[in-house]
This record gives C-alpha cells, sequence and structure tokens, in this order.
C-alpha cells in the first residue's frame, strides 16, 4: 500500500495531510516494515533493493515528505523499527547458539 501512494504522490507532487498522527503513523512503520523486508530479502546478493525505482533511503525519505511527517519523527520510527530487527536476530542466533552446546 505504501508504494503504490508513494508512487502517487512521486507522479502528481502531490503531499497528503492525514488527521491523525497514530494513522499517519502506522502507514509510515508498514512501509519501513515492507522496505526492511525488501533489504532483507536481497541481503544475500550485492545489489540494494529498488523499491518503484527508487532506493530504500529515497523512498522513505519522500514518503515521509508525501505524508508530511517530520524528518526527526520519521528517523525515530526507522532506527526504532531497525532497533528491535536488529535485537530479534540477535535473540534468534543466541537461541540458535544455545541449543547447538
Amino acid at each position: 500500500m505504501g508504494e503504490q501512494f508513494r508512487r502517487i504522490c512521486k507522479a502528481s507532487g502531490a503531499r497528503v495531510h492525514i488527521d491523525t498522527a497514530n494513522a499517519r503513523d502506522s502507514l509510515y512503520r508498514a512501509s519501513v516494515d515492507f522496505v526492511l523486508n525488501s533489504c532483507s530479502s536481497s541481503a544475500s546478493t550485492s545489489t540494494i533493493p529498488q523499491i518503484d525505482d527508487e532506493d530504500p533511503r529515497q523512498f522513505l525519505s519522500g514518503l515521509a515528505n508525501s505524508i508530511e511527517l517530520q524528518n526527526i519523527h520519521a528517523t525515530r520510527i526507522v532506527s526504532a523499527a531497525v532497533a528491535a530487527r536488529t535485537r530479534s536476530w540477535f535473540l534468534q542466533a543466541w537461541k540458535l547458539a544455545m541449543s547447538l552446546t
């Protein structure tokens, strides 16, 4: 959904005001998860994934701009998502290592 939304905003130059911060943040969080999943699935290749002809940073930055999300808030959402995903991977690796001993 975020990808199509971004494509429309990018093509038309539109910016959208979402009335509630919760709805806006939820849309952005879902898009961040989509980008992280795309990056994770292409981690075994040497190429950076493209999301509708944009690199992941451009996509997320453009989406934040399109939905009028302040840079600092967008940065916090991305940082929190990356931290949560990294923490999860470390815990999975630790659990695997413990099961092998």
